[in-house]
């Protein structure tokens, strides 16, 4: 009898072990996605995800939703994939809204970087500066210039851009 109390009394502690342990996860990916926005940038742990981002050429997975289970993401093929949060490494994108706005609140003003992450492989340059990180001040600015010499595709590259501001 001793012993079928002590068996069940294990049995309960791993179950009562394994519910606290999920309500732990569960709060800290509450805590960890609280800021999150779809489109942001997943830097990817090695594996099967990562290998299709090289061969698209891209660095960061798009993230197109989340639950507490899964991640939703796009590597960089237009379709996207349920994953596990361990296929994460970080969310590049947050990290750096995150850095921006301490930044902006020390310093008392907009910090001379973007808010945003770009992707490495360089997209479309105008003035010597890649739109994909030009700041919303800037983006008026070089449409504005772009309209005025007649060059609609960099224009609409540009409108692009701004699209993410709003």
């Amino acid at each position: 009898m001793i012993v079928l109390g002590i068996i069940l009394g294990v049995i309960l502690l791993i179950l009562a072990m394994i519910g606290v342990g999920g309500s732990i996860q569960d709060k800290n990916r509450r805590a960890k996605c609280k800021n999150w926005k779809v489109g942001d940038k997943l830097a990817l742990c090695r594996g099967k995800y990562n290998d299709i981002l090289e061969h698209r050429k891209k660095e960061y997975a798009i993230l197109n939703g989340w639950d507490l289970e899964h991640l939703y993401i796009d590597c960089g093929d237009n379709m996207t994939y349920q994953v596990n949060w361990s296929v994460m490494n970080f969310n590049k994108s947050a990290t750096w809204r995150k850095n921006y706005e301490e930044a902006k609140k020390v310093m008392g003003c907009d910090p001379g970087f973007s808010g945003g992450v770009g992707e490495s492989s360089i997209g479309r340059i105008y003035n010597g500066k890649p739109i994909d990180v030009m700041s919303e001040i800037e983006c008026e600015v070089y449409l504005k210039k772009a309209l005025e010499e007649e060059d609609y595709d960099t224009a609409e590259l540009i409108r692009k851009r701004m699209e993410k501001f709003r």
